[in-house]
């Protein structure tokens, strides 16, 4: 028994060592060092590097500054340890140093070192110990109100994400609030939360559970759970395109009084999502989420949700942001409701 404790004992130190090693190279109160080709330095934390740009919080200075990568020779970021992405879409989890020769950077894991040019970076996520920290998104809220139909609305939308080593969580949501004479409620609702993994360098894996609501389409609630997987057809750092298909189970709720809820149906859904960076001046996010789904238990059944979203950043953590979405169900629940909505929604946004 004694030689069984000893081997499992052994075993486990073994499995620690290196973790234990990769810790004992962080220094949490040091801050990280950006070197300029022409030799200048600058001190600070590492926020995040994204798009052949690196995000810095100086230490003497309020605002962060963004730095493009082609002019970092050198990177120091022993605070603490990050995930790490290669345009090769190979990922990383450890420090970083300086590298064997200008523009290159040592990624230290705990059980070995590779060295990349630092301008193959194309992303880093912080993996803090704090929750919080480790929450990026945006939210964005806005009004509008016409006298002449006495109609006002209240939007708000909201987009956050928690990474691990493996996965990475989503939440999102949109909301639309309105205020008439004959209606005063949530008119249109759809709020999401995911888990989402990628494999195999190019394929990914996503489970879903979301609720809606859309009064113009007869739909007082709808509660979904999806599991889909597709190939990452395009990913560099102005373009970003994946296609997904699986299965889906959800329960409807009617706005018609008398048939007020549906039993529980399946559908194969198809996912198309697309993102379209613009660097520079002005910075630019283009998010296009396409869902289309086909009923397994309704003949003839299928329905479409859109949302093309247009980011412009005006200042740090400040968005102006132009939404146009399109919903479509050939059956919906309430048999006398529209089988089209669409709208255009303005609003301004925080991110962080």
């Amino acid at each position: 028994m004694k030689k069984i404790w000893a081997i499992l004992l052994f075993t486990g130190c073994c499995m620690l060592t290196p973790v234990a090693l990769l810790a004992q190279v962080l220094h949490p109160d040091v801050s990280d060092v950006i070197e300029f080709m022409d030799g200048d330095r600058i001190v600070g934390k590492v926020k995040k590097i994204q798009r052949g740009e690196l995000t810095l919080d100086p230490d003497k200075l309020e605002d962060l500054v963004t730095i493009k990568l082609r002019n970092i020779k050198s990177i120091t970021a022993r605070r603490k340890l990050y995930l790490i992405e290669s345009i090769a879409n190979k990922k990383y989890y450890g420090i970083l140093e300086s590298g064997r020769e200008p523009g290159w950077v040592k990624i230290i894991q705990a059980k070995d070192t590779t060295e990349l040019f630092i301008e193959d970076l194309d992303n880093i996520e912080n993996l803090d110990n704090n929750f919080l920290k480790r929450l990026d998104g945006t939210a964005s809220l806005g009004f509008s109100y016409s006298r002449s139909s006495n109609i006002g609305r209240i939007n708000e939308s909201h987009n956050m994400t928690y990474s691990t080593r493996h996965w990475l969580f989503l939440t999102s949501g949109d909301l639309m609030y309105t205020m008439d004479s004959e209606f005063k409620g949530i008119e249109k609702a759809d709020l999401a939360v995911q888990a989402y993994i990628e494999f195999w360098r190019k394929w990914f894996a996503v489970s879903s559970v979301q609720f809606q609501r859309s009064t113009e389409l007869g739909l007082s609630a709808r509660l979904q759970l999806a599991e889909g997987a597709g190939p990452i057809l395009i990913k560099n750092r102005r373009n970003d395109l994946r296609v997904a298909s699986g299965i889906s189970i959800q329960r409807e709720f009617s706005t018609d009084s008398i048939q007020t809820d549906r039993t529980v149906s399946t559908e194969i859904p198809l996912f198309v999502n697309y993102y379209l960076y613009k660097l520079g001046t002005p910075e630019l996010t283009l998010q296009a989420t396409n869902s289309v789904f086909f009923s397994l238990s309704q003949g003839g059944r299928w329905r479409t949700d859109q949302n093309i979203t247009l980011y412009w950043k005006i200042v740090t953590h400040l968005n102006l942001n132009v939404q146009f979405y399109f919903d479509f169900d050939s059956q919906p629940p309430n048999v006398t409701a529209q089988k089209t909505d669409f709208g255009t929604v303005f609003s301004i946004g925080y991110s962080w």
